[in-house]
């Protein structure tokens, strides 16, 4: 089948700065219709170094291969999973980091690895995991944002029970799919992700 590619733009305006996103889609060539948007595959980059996240879910355990770099949210969203739980996965704040609905407990498989980035809670998951419902004292210390850490290596995220994944109890939440209701606009934010311009 010959197919040719065509190029969408858009112009998202985020606090000052101006970017644009480039979507492509691949079309058989002859017809009018466009072929809907999917999400990036890990073979778009056979060059590329990747990393395993093993996720945790009240449902079942699986395992996410995601590219060195990536932001942990991009990288969930893009692999049909989320970081959010329930009617957070609409309401949220898109990889701001102010809605704290994205909140992960986040294990290095290798402790003499780095496998995220930053290794500590930078100033927007300082203040948000101190601020209701996050921020009681039994809080686990590997609460991050997903939305702000970089997955350089083998990790282990576990997703606790609670609109914002606050609970305490130990417990986890049940295991979501991604709904990405602005396509691939749900992460244009991240600029730190490999190819995250074009993905």
């Amino acid at each position: 089948m010959i197919t040719h590619a065509t190029s969408f733009s858009f112009i998202v305006r985020h606090s000052r700065t101006r970017r644009v996103l480039q979507l492509h889609s691949t079309v058989p060539k002859g017809t009018h219709k466009h072929a809907p948007f999917s999400a990036a595959t890990d073979s778009d980059a056979p060059d590329s170094t990747f990393a395993n996240v093993t996720l945790e879910t009240s449902s079942n355990t699986k395992v996410l291969q995601v590219r060195q770099g990536e932001i942990l949210r991009t990288a969930m969203l893009k692999r049909n999973a989320s970081p959010h739980n329930g009617r957070s996965r609409l309401i949220n704040c898109r990889g701001l980091g102010t809605c704290g609905t994205c909140a992960v407990e986040i294990e290095c498989n290798n402790i003499n690895v780095a496998g995220i980035q930053p290794r500590e809670r930078n100033t927007k998951e300082n203040l948000r995991l101190k601020f209701p419902p996050h921020g009681s004292a039994n809080q686990s210390p590997n609460l991050r944002l997903a939305c702000q850490v970089q997955v350089h290596d083998d990790i282990i995220v576990k997703k606790r029970n609670g609109f914002w994944g606050q609970d305490t109890d130990g417990l986890l939440a049940g295991e979501y799919e991604a709904e990405l209701w602005f396509g691939e606009l749900e992460y244009v934010l991240d600029d730190k992700s490999p190819n995250s311009s074009t993905k």
